[in-house]
């Protein structure tokens, strides 16, 4: 069994952290751009290999495995969510202004009208006058809400993208030849034979009774 910490999720989370620190500053995903990506995985994936051999998982098929992964699913995905993300971020998301100290003050007296003409709404008491200042105040911080918004879209977009990784571990994990298993937990060959021989005469007693 793959430990967590070196599983497909736990993976696709760390290098969507690092890739993601590099994100804005790139201005094309291009060519450039995706070797740019793919280094930086590459790097970050032999790191974490060595890391495990330390720590005594040595399991070099599932390393190759999530490096099949990373460059066939994780990349081309992150890719995808990383264009579209940076197109929205450069034209402030669609947000009036790019959401300036015009736009704020547009804002808050918007908000202070709309509280004047909710405090005149029939139903709503006269005593709720701190209605329209409520507005007024809160108004300067409507973009900032909007942009927070749209962010955390990208962030959704992101876990998604981790988790589906992560069920995409699990099925490998589920897949895993016996004898995978054994040499990444460093069972060699004897000790594999004597748990089989152990299972077997588990499995006499059972027939016996």
């Amino acid at each position: 069994m793959v430990p967590a910490k070196y599983g497909l999720a736990a993976i696709g989370e760390h290098l969507v952290s690092l890739f993601e620190v590099r994100r804005p500053a790139i201005s094309h995903f291009d060519e450039e751009a995706r070797s740019l990506l793919r280094r930086e995985a590459e790097e970050a994936l032999d790191q974490m290999e060595k890391q495990s051999r330390e720590l005594g998982f040595d399991a070099p098929r599932h390393w190759k495995r999530a490096r099949e992964v990373v460059t066939s699913v994780l990349l081309p995905r992150y890719l995808v969510l990383a264009k579209a993300e940076n197109e929205a971020a450069a034209k402030d998301y669609g947000l009036w202004r790019g959401g300036d100290l015009v736009a704020r003050g547009a804002f808050a007296l918007a908000g202070l009208v709309l509280g004047a003409l909710l405090v005149w709404i029939p139903w709503i008491p006269v005593y709720e006058k701190w209605v329209p200042w409520a507005l007024f105040v809160l108004g300067p911080f409507l973009p900032d809400a909007y942009l927070w918004w749209y962010r955390r879209k990208h962030e959704k977009k992101l876990e998604a993208l981790v988790e589906d990784l992560g069920r995409e571990g699990e099925t490998l994990d589920a897949y895993l030849p016996l004898s995978e298993v054994h040499e990444a937990l460093g069972i060699g060959s004897e000790g594999a034979a004597t748990e089989g021989d152990a299972e077997s005469r588990g499995a006499s007693r059972v027939r016996s009774h």
